[in-house]
């Protein structure tokens, strides 16, 4: 099932607990402060944008979420109706169910 073998420690909790809630708002807080209130959208295979014959090719699994509220953003990044990916690179520090 996953694609390259850091996924399942890291990304893989993470999976299992959006299957467990993909139907239910989820709130994202990141290590930088920002917090996005977000549903989930899609999740599929993806890969690092590199040529397949570079060494640091990699392909893993995505999450698509819609954003649907931006509690904190202090940079002023992320957008109501926009879209944020989370692979097992960027995992929200915390992530919890709303509903």
């Amino acid at each position: 099932m996953w694609l390259n073998n850091k996924e399942e420690k890291i990304y893989g909790p993470f999976s299992n607990f959006i299957e467990k809630h993909e139907d239910e708002k989820l709130r994202f807080i990141y290590a930088d402060g920002v917090e996005l209130i977000v549903e989930f959208y899609t999740e599929y295979e993806s890969d690092n944008g590199l040529e397949l014959n570079d060494e640091n090719y990699e392909e893993y699994w995505e999450s698509a979420f819609k954003i649907v509220e931006v509690v904190k953003d202090e940079k002023n990044v992320y957008q109501v109706g926009k879209y944020i990916l989370v692979n097992y690179h960027s995992i929200p520090q915390k992530y919890e169910s709303i509903e």
